[in-house]
């Protein structure tokens, strides 16, 4: 043990006599005392950093210096002399009357409004995506969290109890030495990517990855690698960090949103630059972008770019570009990125979620003492690096598709040393070395990669087992007609095959008695553009008037609401081939050939030419385009994902029966349509809309019309009602009282924020809206079930308080309008809501 802890401090000693001298300080004003933020300090003419927010700031220097240079606008510039020992330095600058040569043109008003004009003006001029016709690169990334040993305390921790006004020791604390000495061998967490960007202006931008590495992972966690740690470059009207979008200081309403000044001219690539101050004119709860734009005193172009966000975490973006004499355009090289715990209780956005942090108890109001008062929470943090190179401008670029922004290469986890060696721009540490080898071997013994592996799957209903993965929807469902419905399905997965899959299932009700299955298969025909072919058949129940887009993904719940009180139902046994295309990345189309047998399961009978059908054939033809123009989209070997879901989306569908084709007993043709919009504003609420419609031509019998999704079970009573509250269904209409053959709805929700009662109770409210009207030619024609129309329109509005317990809440709801009724009662609705939540 002694041993251990001599070769240990010895170890420690020898990283002490090599490490870099590191200075640090804060720069303020002389006469206010009040800090300078984003000060220049110079080590060299054209080598140094900028002072943060608070005015403060570190030097790590690789070799000795004599003296800094520290220069700000509106002070005088002054040369700071550097000994060996100097560690930290408190500057103070005096106020100077001198201005910028370069505004004097603007004193009617903030000379920084102009430049700024002038460079959001000139973005079609130097922004690389709008100027260059195309464009190819490499680029290397590089993440880390870690911590600087040398910023560690590693001393042994002594835990003392307060009794009676006195201390008393309780037992020593290792893990600051630890920590320590974990630091010191390796990272936390270790990521490398080697990507080559695409860039055309007809067909946009494609990153694909041609190497990844996570430490740990034999195969890399895709989504991890779908996530925008960073824009390109500011000059997107939206400048996007950890998945937040936020209003770039360059977009072209930023003046609106930002308050500007200018702080300093600086020189680089031996042009100068106005060095810009931003920051956000309105405060939220949220903290927002802040920080400096270094703009060319000739083009207006972006030399470099910074942006910092400060609250419960604090998160430091640098871009810088590199200006390029042949096509005159300032391109980005590199980018960096940092976060490491905040100090303040300002809420950051990430993922496009506030991020909160419950602070502890302060150390002086607990009965336990520690003697070092270091939180290993303030010494991690999160870098993130990325550098372009081997830049090819506007020569010949190949993009196949459209749409697709990010592409993984099938080997892109299988590359050797040699592979990595070719593009790593940052050297690999012994450090960085043996962070792989730690967590490869941590993560293999735990199984943690089984495990994500297994939540993955499970989060989008699926158990998986080596070639098979069973489909968790068909386990157990309940409804009015069949009760309990019991089952089992499966599909298999990549581990199979990724050119062919199967699927199948079988269930049975408990109440009917009656066996149902459904089996398929398909064949990839072309990778690209994920064209796949299938055929299917199906001996099941469907609710009558339930229409779906046949491009909709797969969905999964815990369960489904509605069901629970359905009992209009129709058995069919149908035939089906299909064929999927993606016609870009962000339109997915499917055209599907079927021929039908459909039975009642109740009294009915449909009138047509003279004659009543009670059970009858259908044969159909339907195609389906999904469009998601803003969403963005991963290809990876196991097939396509969607990265960034954003709004609108658009859905549009044709089906056309046959009469006499295959024994198609009907001719009709349905239209149907919709779009989904979502606001998601930082530091507010969400409000969503959904308008969707359908229209019916001809012969269509009662299951074929449209519901619009009711959800009241027929009861007297209004406790009797009391049930689960759907997502998108009208909760006061009843089952089974309206149907149409043409029909539009609308439904607006507003979520606000959450109400944080206690660290616990956070219940949500939503206010919700719905409209739908419609109408049914000839209701005549449909024997044995009475129903209205929607002709006058059908309103319904009310409220939801969510996640009242355990994911539990409560939805109220009024009929009102045309259709209410003459009890008061029965127009309303008062139901449970359930919201599943992860906990994050």
């Amino acid at each position: 043990m002694k041993k251990s802890v001599l070769i240990f401090i010895l170890l420690l000693s020898s990283i002490a006599a090599v490490a870099q001298q590191r200075i640090s300080g804060v720069v303020t004003d002389k006469q206010s005392k009040e800090s300078l933020p984003f000060a220049n300090i110079f080590i060299s003419p054209t080598k140094g950093t900028i002072t943060d927010a608070e005015g403060k700031f570190t030097l790590n220097l690789e070799k000795e210096i004599s003296s800094i240079r520290v220069s700000y606008i509106g002070y005088k510039t002054v040369t700071i002399p550097i000994e060996k020992n100097t560690t930290y330095l408190k500057i103070q600058l005096e106020p100077s009357q001198e201005s910028l040569d370069a505004v004097v043109l603007y004193n009617t008003e903030n000379p920084a409004l102009q430049i700024l004009r002038d460079a959001i003006s000139r973005k079609k001029l130097n922004d690389p995506e709008r100027k260059l016709n195309s464009f190819k690169l490499n680029s290397y990334n590089k993440l880390l969290v870690t911590a600087s040993p040398d910023s560690i305390n590693g001393q042994l921790d002594s835990i003392f109890t307060k009794k009676e006004g006195k201390l008393v020791f309780k037992e020593i604390d290792s893990s600051n030495y630890s920590f320590k000495k974990d630091m010191t061998r390796s990272h936390i967490y270790m990521t490398e990517k080697v990507s080559e960007v695409s860039f055309s202006s007809s067909k946009g931008k494609r990153e694909k990855v041609l190497a990844t590495r996570m430490a740990g992972f034999k195969e890399p966690i895709y989504e991890i690698l779908g996530i925008k740690i960073q824009s390109f470059s500011f000059y997107q009207n939206q400048y996007e960090l950890f998945g937040t979008s936020y209003a770039s200081p360059l977009a072209n309403n930023a003046l609106s949103t930002y308050n500007y000044k200018i702080l300093d001219t600086v020189t680089n690539s031996d042009r100068e630059s106005y060095m810009i101050y931003y920051s956000p004119k309105k405060k939220g709860k949220t903290s927002g972008l802040e920080g400096i734009l270094y703009i060319d005193r000739e083009s207006y172009a972006l030399q470099k770019g910074i942006a910092e966000i400060k609250g419960v975490i604090d998160i430091k973006a640098v871009q810088n570009f590199e200006y390029n004499k042949t096509f005159e355009v300032w391109f980005p090289i590199d980018k960096e990125i940092q976060i490491q715990k905040g100090k303040t209780d300002d809420s950051v956005s990430l993922f496009g979620a506030s991020i909160n942090v419950q602070r502890g108890t302060p150390q002086d109001s607990t009965d336990t003492v520690r003697s070092n008062k270091q939180e290993v929470s303030d010494f991690i943090y999160l870098s993130s690096k990325t550098q372009n190179f081997d830049l090819a401008i506007n020569e010949p670029v190949k993009i196949k598709g459209r749409g697709l922004a990010i592409e993984i290469d099938d080997q892109a986890h299988n590359r050797d040393e040699m592979y990595w060696n070719q593009f790593r721009t940052d050297s690999i540490t012994q450090r960085g070395k043996e962070t792989y080898v730690v967590l490869d071997s941590v993560v293999a013994e735990d199984g943690v990669e089984k495990d994500i592996y297994l939540a993955r799957k499970l989060l989008r209903g699926y158990y998986p087992t080596k070639y098979i993965d069973l489909d968790l929807r068909y386990l157990l469902k309940y409804n009015n007609y069949e009760a309990f419905r019991l089952g089992l399905g499966g599909v298999t997965n990549a581990n199979f095959s990724t050119k062919y899959r199967m699927n199948g299932y079988g269930v049975y009700g408990t109440r009917d008695k009656d066996f149902k299955f459904g089996v398929g298969a398909a064949a990839r025909l072309d990778k690209r553009t994920q064209t796949w072919f299938g055929i299917s058949y199906t001996d099941d129940l469907v609710e009558t008037g339930s229409s779906r887009f046949i491009t909709d993904r797969r969905a999964f719940s815990l369960f489904e609401p509605r069901l629970f009180n359905i009992d209009l139902f129709y058995e069919v046994k149908r035939l089906t081939a299909n064929i999927e295309h993606q016609i870009t990345a962000k339109t997915h189309a499917n055209l599907m050939l079927s021929r039908s047998n459909v039975e009642s399961t109740y009294d009915y009978g449909f009138v047509n030419d003279g004659e009543v059908f009670n059970a009858y054939d259908i044969t159909e033809a339907t195609f389906s385009v999904q469009w998601n123009p803003f969403s963005e989209y991963m290809q990876t070997r196991h097939g396509r994902t969607e990265i960034k879901k954003a709004f609108p989306q658009f859905a549009f569908q044709a089906t056309q029966s046959f009469n006499g084709l295959l024994g198609g007993d009907f001719n009709y043709t349905k239209l149907d349509a919709r779009i989904v919009h979502e606001i998601r504003p930082i530091d507010k609420g969400v409000t969503s809309f959904l308008l969707k419609g359908g229209l019916g031509i001809g012969d269509i019998p009662i299951s074929h019309l449209y519901h619009t999704s009711p959800n009241n079970p027929n009861k007297d009573v209004l406790l009797q009602r009391f049930s689960i509250a759907g997502r998108n269904s009208f909760e006061t209409m009843y089952f089974n009282e309206f149907f149409s053959d043409k029909y539009a709805m609308f439904q607006g929700k507003h979520q606000f924020k959450p109400f944080k009662i206690t660290k616990r109770f956070r219940p949500e409210l939503t206010l919700i809206t719905r409209f739908a009207i419609g109408d049914a030619k000839n209701i005549e024609r449909h024997l044995g079930q009475e129903f209205n129309s929607l002709r006058h329109g059908y309103s319904e509005s009310g409220f939801e308080i969510n996640k009242l317990f355990k994911g539990f809440g409560l939805s109220f709801m009024y009929r009102y309008g045309a259709y209410h009724l003459p009890k008061f009662e029965d127009n309303l609705s008062f139901k449970f809501t359930y919201y599943f939540s992860l906990g994050f």
